[in-house]
């Protein structure tokens, strides 16, 4: 009795790359920065692109882009964070201090590099602003609580 049901037939082919630890580095960054989950994706998407007759160049020039806006855009982020949100970060935290410098901050990120993130994007960056400048900002908190100590104690 033949099926109704046609399948299709997804054969697992294995590629091995040979790539100095920095070349890995670097694709992986560029690979993750375009919005690629995994690397078997992204070079699954550069065979298709062979495949089907794209211009493969010109689409991997277009993932180089995202993946250097990404970057830029994160780094303007963390810039503007350090700007304007530092002492509310190192008081209160990044979510509190997000919440209440939302806008602005969104505004001069239009300012700065023409886009506006999502702010779901914003709020992840926050965080990992938060971890990369622990102790900077624990600093921060420890000398204004003291100086607000003394102030209040002479």
């Amino acid at each position: 009795m033949a099926s109704i049901f046609h399948h299709k037939i997804i054969m697992r082919k294995h590629i091995y790359l040979i790539l100095t630890k920095e070349e890995n580095d670097l694709l992986d960054e560029i690979i993750h920065s375009a919005g690629f989950t995994t690397r078997s994706g992204y070079i699954a998407a550069v065979a298709k692109t062979t495949l089907y007759g794209l211009n493969t160049g010109e689409w991997i020039e277009k993932i180089r882009k995202l993946a250097t806006d990404k970057n830029r855009t994160e780094a303007v982020f963390f810039a503007l964070l350090s700007e304007l949100a530092f002492p509310a970060i190192a008081m209160k935290g990044s979510k509190i201090a997000l919440e209440a410098l939302i806008e602005e901050l969104k505004s001069e990120m239009y300012n700065r590099t023409g886009i506006v993130p999502e702010t779901s994007d914003l709020e992840r960056l926050a965080g990992e602003y938060e971890t990369l400048y622990r102790p900077e900002l624990l600093a921060y908190r420890t000398e204004t609580r003291t100086r607000t100590y003394l102030e209040e104690n002479p």
